[in-house]
């Protein structure tokens, strides 16, 4: 699947790098093209860098500035306020459920060892985020939420 004309650059959040490695990995598969940064520091370093329309996906938990404040310093800058930004999230860790709620973030995708899983769950994120106009974003993220539990079982 050619992702050029749906998500032309994406900007991988996570300091674990085996997921890392194996989240750009499949994307990149994919034709997606990656950027990875290891914290949430160095994604705001190259956010500088990244011109145009850029999906970021950024694991929650990091040390340091962790990701609910990535999307929020993200959320204020000029140049990526509008950026789409996705929560990368643990299957089972239920218990940020309502944290990304009340998040501005535009979805979530569940981590996943499985390729095809993982790479799915990034697609309908990009699908649901490019249809014009969007659907409510209470919508997305229930739809997220609800193909990744089924997908994941």
């Amino acid at each position: 699947m050619d992702n050029s004309n749906l998500a032309p650059t994406i900007l991988l959040v996570e300091d674990t790098l085996t997921q890392a490695i194996f989240m750009q990995h499949c994307l990149e598969k994919k034709g997606f093209q990656v950027h990875l940064a290891r914290s949430g520091e160095k994604a705001m370093t190259m956010l500088e860098t990244l011109p145009g329309e850029i999906l970021i996906l950024t694991d929650i938990n990091m040390p340091g500035m962790d990701g609910y404040e990535l999307l929020e310093k993200i959320r204020q800058t000029d140049s990526h306020r509008g950026a789409k930004i996705l929560l990368l999230l643990t299957p089972g860790n239920f218990e940020e459920a309502q944290k990304i709620v009340e998040s501005t973030a535009d979805g979530i995708v569940f981590k996943s060892g499985s390729e095809e899983k993982f790479v799915a769950q990034v697609e309908l994120a990009v699908s649901m985020l490019s249809t014009s106009p969007p659907p409510a974003r209470d919508i997305r993220l229930f739809n997220q939420a609800y193909r990744q539990i089924v997908d994941l079982q």
